[in-house]
Formats: C-alpha cells, structure tokens, sequence
C-alpha cells in the first residue's frame, strides 16, 4: 500500500469522526427530545474526539513525511493542501487547550469544534476529492478517439509538466524510489515500473490516464501534454 493510498483512508476515518463528534454535541446542545442520554452523548464525542486526534496525528506525520521527500517540487495545490492542514491542526489544538485549561472560554468551544470540521472537509476536498472529481470528469483521451494519431511532443515543454505533476513522487536523474518509482532510463528497461508493461508510448498513456495500483489519474493532461510528458521521458 502507498503512503497516498493509506492517507487517503485514514483521512476517510478522520472525516467519520469528526462527524461522529459534531453530530453528539448537535444532538446533546439543539434537540429538546434526545433519543440517547446527555452521558451517552457526553462519551460518544469524547470518544470520537480522542479518534480524531489520533488520526490527526499520523495523517500530520504521513504529510510531513511527503513534504521532506518532495521538497521544492510539490504542486501549488499541495502548498495549499499543506497550509490548511496546519491550520486545521492549530485549531484543533485550541479547542483542546480552551477545554482543558480555560473554562472560561468554553462558550467559544463548539463554534471552534465545527471549524475544525469544515476544515477537515476542505482538507481532504484539496487532497482526495481532487484526484476523485479530476478522474471522475476529467475526459479520456485514449478512449475519446482511439484511431486518432497523437501529436509530436515537445520535451522542453515535458520537462515543465513533469516538474509541476510528477517530480514530487518521482526522481528524473535516479532509479530510487521517491514516492513511486524512479525514471531515469525508462526507456530503456525491460518493462514499466510496478505494472512490468512493455515500455511504449501507448502503455505509459494508458498509466497516466488509468493507473496501476495506487497512483493518482491524470486523465485532466490534454493529448499533446501526454505527449510532451513522454517526449521528455525519452530523454532522461
């Protein structure tokens, strides 16, 4: 299992809980009839709450662990991704300082808890619901015309994409893993990396737009982008 794959889970179980603990304090602080008792409610958001940051926790260090590896190559939407997790994080941790340590200021409590909520929700909309929204409507350019002839690539304008889509998770001057597998020599090896597919140019299209295992679709890269991308695979 990737470290994508895996955060992405983690990060559905994060969002689970997170509604789980807003759902009890809604329930315990806006219905006048409770099906469950206020101590039923009281120890299904502690509960919940103590899931959250649990998971929190290993989804800020599975993050941090991304970011080392990537460095100055992630992706403005992971800057982005990056920032709210922080923020998120912050947030989370004054809401457990304000209810630990100052009583006075738990009126401000549930406000707080439901930002953090929204917040996740942002959180794995940048990350997860991105790649599953652009897989999902993104069209398929190998499908839309498969007796088309696909353009000539340019690997200057290759180099630039794979920096902004691929460098994060791939090294283009190694064979070591970064993330996923790295790429230099493509071309040149016995079969793709993980698949073990004959390396074609129809074969690495067809990983771009419909990946094996784990690795996100880019079925939103246009044809001639695709073949820019390998045009420049071809040089490394």
């Amino acid at each position: 299992m990737s470290i994508y794959l895996a955060k992405s889970i983690l990060a559905g179980a994060l969002l689970i809980t997170g509604l789980s603990a807003a759902l009890a304090m809604l329930i315990s602080m806006g219905r006048a009839e409770k099906k469950a008792s206020p101590a039923t409610l009281r120890k299904i958001h502690r509960t919940a709450g103590y899931l959250f940051a649990l998971l929190l926790l290993v989804l800020a260090i599975l993050g941090a662990k991304i970011i080392a590896v990537a460095g100055d190559s992630l992706s403005h939407r992971a800057v982005l991704h990056g920032v709210l997790a922080l923020f998120l994080l912050f947030i989370f941790l004054l809401k457990i300082v304000l209810v630990r340590f100052f009583k006075s200021f738990l009126r401000t409590v549930p406000g707080l808890g439901m930002t953090v909520l929204v917040l996740s929700l942002v959180v794995f909309s940048v990350s997860a619901g991105y790649f599953l929204l652009r897989t999902a409507f993104a069209s398929d350019s190998l499908s839309a015309a498969p007796n088309t002839p696909f353009p000539q690539g340019d690997s200057k304008k290759g180099s630039d994409l794979f920096a902004l889509n691929c460098a994060s998770c791939h090294y283009a001057d190694r064979e070591d893993n970064k993330l996923g597998p790295g790429l230099k020599g493509l071309f040149r090896k016995d079969g793709l990396p993980l698949s073990g597919q004959e390396v074609t140019e129809e074969n690495i299209r067809q990983q771009l737009v419909k990946p094996f295992r784990s690795m996100p679709s880019f079925a939103s890269l246009t044809a001639q982008e695709i073949a820019d991308l390998i045009a420049y695979l071809r040089t490394l």
